[in-house]
């Protein structure tokens, strides 16, 4: 399965049913009527079927499971028959349970580079993987989702990254990981991961000894000055257009006339990292530009 839409749009369209969601929330929560709980029910299936609809077109071939995983969560019968107020609790629950979800899907697809970004990896290389480069792509996307402190399936992880998986080699590479006190994990049907701080230490070394080819720039001063004009063009489309990306893109065009390809490519990285930092714009966004200059996936 491949997203066939660009990223950055689909992302942005998923938070954008995720602001209608809270919407709903807000317009509801105060709610008290036999009236007010089916306009509720009402809305929220209309919002259901335009997110799977979405999401399912979005991927080739189409993702016709996503329907039973986004709507998986359901409230108990208990039997008794709930007031109204109870049963607008219980949607508006649901409701939220189904944001998180969505927003979830988000991260989880963002570090999933066989499914959105296929064209920037060598599958058949990560399909060749050797058991050290297999463990430290789990540790590497492990980092990339360290900071919301879940536990992350192992399983999903490799599939989405083009890792073909005997049975029950994820808990295999789990146990590994746990053995050298890198990750702690939670084993269900499927082994669940996190980084231990050990972890997290060790890919930080691993990337800060990364050394990036800057050859691929271009020699032209005047490509690169179009280059950057089209980054600008591109920002301001997306309707992220802060003057703070605009102000260091215009020093980064002034200094290119006294820059080596590798000083300019350095500069790049930087103000990139501090734009992403200052929230300016995502990683998605940094890396999809570091790539237009560089030819290369900048490393996070």
């Amino acid at each position: 399965m491949v997203l066939k839409v660009k990223w950055i749009d689909f992302q942005n369209k998923i938070e954008e049913y995720e602001v209608e969601g809270e919407a709903l929330i807000d317009k509801y929560k105060s709610s008290r009527t036999e009236e007010d709980f089916e306009s509720l029910k009402e809305e929220k299936q209309h919002w259901e079927s335009e997110v799977i609809d979405y999401v399912k077109t979005s991927f080739e071939p189409e993702h016709t499971n996503f329907r039973y995983e986004f709507k998986a969560k359901r409230g108990y019968n208990t039997g008794f028959k709930l007031g109204v107020d109870q049963r607008i609790k219980n949607i508006i629950q649901a409701l939220k349970d189904e944001i998180n979800g969505l927003d979830y899907y988000l991260k989880m697809l963002f570090i999933s580079d066989a499914i959105v970004r296929p064209d920037e990896i060598n599958l058949n290389e990560r399909q060749n993987l050797d058991t050290e480069g297999v463990l430290d792509l789990i540790l590497s996307k492990l980092y990339d989702l360290y900071k919301d402190g879940k536990y992350h399936s192992i399983k999903w992880i490799l599939e989405g990254n083009g890792v073909k998986l005997n049975h029950g080699e994820d808990w295999d590479y789990g146990r590994m990981l746990e053995n050298q006190g890198l990750i702690d994990s939670m084993n269900g049907r499927e082994v669940n991961a996190k980084l231990k701080l050990e972890g997290k230490y060790t890919i930080e070394q691993a990337r800060k000894a990364r050394v990036t080819d800057y050859t691929k720039i271009s020699s032209s001063d005047e490509e690169l000055k179009e280059l950057i004009k089209g980054v600008l063009t591109e920002v301001e489309k997306l309707g992220i257009g802060q003057q703070i990306i605009f102000d260091e893109f215009d020093e980064l065009r002034d200094d290119i006339p006294k820059l080596s390809k590798k000083s300019f490519g350095q500069l790049l990285k930087t103000k990139l990292y501090d734009l992403v930092t200052a929230k300016a714009f995502d990683k998605a966004i940094a890396s999809d530009i570091f790539k237009q200059f560089t030819d290369q996936i900048l490393p996070f």
